[in-house]
């Protein structure tokens, strides 16, 4: 079942985000119809007529609005989540208002509707709606109030403080996950393309470039030779690797060569260092690309000055560009 809820999403989904947004839309709707249906049928709650009419809006809403994404789709689901909370939002403000209006001040009601407001702003808050959270706040701080002004009783006024607040930290909370979440968007946007651009280059499949990768990057020589890697390449670029391989053994061979020329008193492993110092790469650099140790690359280095008699501070790389023909 969640190996299907898992494939469903994925095929769904336009962005990272809508992922959860779906998942708290499909678990919120359906379960404010079974809530607030098994209100009307009285099963539970006061069974006075603004509050059965409030939870038939409830139902009707919220059903509308899973009707609306059935057959609009999840393009379309930040809109229709967006009228779905700022309606619920109203209905059970308009709920609290009639409730304060008669005189029905029960605490434990009170608190429990307006608890439902607050839930409202964070589920806002949660599917990175920020500005549906900042207006169920507004509207939730409103409705408050207006009982505090009807009732003047003192219990509003701690409600107001207490609920207030978290909803506007829940809200503030929100802002910054977008902002968090859309950085992140962008970044993946841009890992994303530059793979596709890299792939479109060298005209070769993401497997394949990981083979590749796993190959170049490997710490075992051995592992050059593993089949299951190697028979993700195709043979054409197969053929391009062993063609640049080529290239590249012929360039370091005269590199070879021609410092062989220049410092004849130096060994091959020596000769190896100092074409890469010349090139520039650090000790680490050289390290790993000659696959031996950075003691082992530091005492090469340290026996080449010594064979070119350099002092303590001449820089090796320098003496070596001077020499060049």
């Amino acid at each position: 079942m969640i190996n299907r809820l898992n494939t469903y999403f994925d095929s769904t989904k336009v962005e990272r985000r809508d992922y959860f947004r779906q998942l708290v839309f499909l678990t919120f709707a359906p379960l404010s119809i079974l809530l607030f249906g098994l209100h009307l049928v009285g099963s539970y709650g006061l069974t006075i007529k603004p509050a059965l009419a409030c939870s038939a809006c409830y139902v009707f809403v919220s059903a509308v609005s899973l009707l609306f994404y059935i057959l609009k789709g999840p393009k379309r689901l930040k809109n229709i989540m967006s009228v779905f909370l700022v309606s619920i939002m109203i209905i059970q403000s308009v709920r609290l208002l009639v409730l304060a209006s008669m005189r029905l001040n029960d605490p434990m009601l009170t608190t429990v509707n307006i608890t439902v407001c607050y839930i409202l702003v964070l589920i806002a808050s949660i599917s990175i709606l920020p500005r549906i959270s900042l207006v169920c706040t507004c509207i939730n701080i409103t409705s408050i109030f207006l009982c505090l002004y009807i009732t003047d009783n003192s219990m509003y006024s701690q409600l107001l403080i207490i609920f207030g607040f978290t909803s506007v930290v829940t809200t503030a909370f929100g802002f910054v996950a977008d902002k968090l979440l859309r950085e992140q968007q962008i970044e993946f946007n841009d890992y994303a393309s530059t793979v596709d651009q890299v792939l479109h280059v060298f005209d070769m499949s993401k497997s394949e470039l990981l083979a590749l990768l796993k190959l170049a990057k490997s710490q075992d020589n051995t592992a050059v030779y593993d089949k299951e890697l190697m028979a993700l390449l195709d043979n054409r670029t197969l053929h391009n690797i062993k063609k640049i391989a080529s290239q590249i053994e012929h360039m370091q061979a005269c590199q070879r060569k021609e410092m062989s020329q220049r410092f004849p008193m130096l060994t091959p492993a020596e000769l190896d260092v100092c074409r890469l110092v010349e090139q520039g790469l650090t000790i680490k650099d050289i390290s790993i690309a000659l696959g031996k140790s950075v003691s082992n690359v530091s005492t090469v280095r340290g026996n080449v000055r010594k064979k070119l008699g350099l002092a303590q501070d001449d820089n090796l790389r320098s003496v070596l560009l001077e020499n060049r023909h």
